[in-house]
């Protein structure tokens, strides 16, 4: 199912002009709106498709049973998650890509994929669980909200934010376990997955894109953030915060986190003030200072 998902691009159905102008009409939106979701929606069609492949990559890793049928209902729910955003496309009449288009998705999956075959399963753990399902959370929690987008997409949005909550939640429970079998070994994890995996999602909270605008016959010069009430730093902000609560949530070892937060400074479009440098300094945890080496 995920290599067909993965492989096939539809565009909207059509619908009787009754129903798409009275679905249009009722968002009071202009055509920039309507570009605007189908780029973020697109895309997050394609985070959905590649955790489907994820899970599915990853089940025979699962140390049990019950893990190995979890696993599988998680990517099932992406499957559904998929057919929602579809569904949302063909109701507001913006067309969608069920692929994966961008480059930042398929290196993710390249990374993914090398993790399962060192069969070194916290690694998948953290970058599906944990680095993956927190993007797509800030993705369907600023998507949900009503007073921003519209009621039919926040709707979808909301639906989908309370199972990538769950996994999330999942995710958080099999970590703790791990790491407290093998905490130097989870951390080692960690650090790995984090120089990879992290600026691929950070660097797909842009407007702008290698190929996915030409799938969609979409100008990119032409999106408007705006258009959803938010900005390229806000969602930035928002993400580093909502990995920090991540990270902090499992436990893990701020003498580890605090140097990775540090160095998302070197992203592309993210500064110093906002991985916690105001005035030059790093950023550093109740648990650790500078001074102490307990931080970046």
């Amino acid at each position: 199912m995920a290599q067909n998902l993965s492989q096939t691009a539809v565009a909207p159905v059509q619908e009787t002009s009754t129903t798409i102008d009275s679905a249009r009409a009722s968002t009071k939106r202009d055509d920039g709106y309507f570009n605007l979701l189908s780029y973020i929606v697109s895309n997050a069609i394609s985070g959905e498709v590649m955790a489907i492949e994820n899970y599915s990559e990853m089940v025979h890793l699962m140390p049990t049973v019950e893990a190995k049928i979890e696993a599988v209902h998680q990517a099932k729910e992406e499957c559904k998650h998929i057919l929602l955003l579809s569904k949302l496309g063909t109701s507001l009449e913006f067309g969608v890509a069920r692929r994966i288009v961008e480059p930042q998705w398929n290196n993710i999956r390249k990374h993914f994929s090398a993790a399962v075959a060192k069969r070194n399963l916290p690694a998948c753990l953290i970058i599906q669980d944990l680095m993956t399902e927190t993007m797509a959370i800030l993705l369907y929690t600023t998507l949900s909200k009503e007073t921003d987008t519209d009621a039919q997409t926040a709707s979808v949005a909301s639906n989908i934010l309370s199972d990538e909550l769950e996994h999330l939640e999942i995710g958080t429970k099999r970590i703790k376990a791990l790491l407290a079998e093998d905490p130097e070994g989870v951390h080692d994890a960690l650090v790995w997955a984090h120089h990879r995996v992290m600026p691929e999602l950070f660097g797909m909270i842009s407007t702008s894109c290698y190929f996915l605008c030409d799938e969609l016959s979409l100008d990119c010069g032409s999106l408007r953030l705006d258009s959803i009430k938010t900005d390229i730093n806000t969602l930035k902000v928002d993400a580093l915060q909502r990995y920090i609560q991540t990270l902090d949530g499992v436990g893990f070892d701020p003498s580890v986190t605090n140097p990775l937060i540090a160095s998302m400074s070197a992203y592309e479009g993210m500064s110093r003030t906002l991985v916690g440098f105001p005035d030059g300094t790093a950023c550093c945890s109740p648990e650790g200072s500078a001074e102490n080496g307990k931080c970046c």
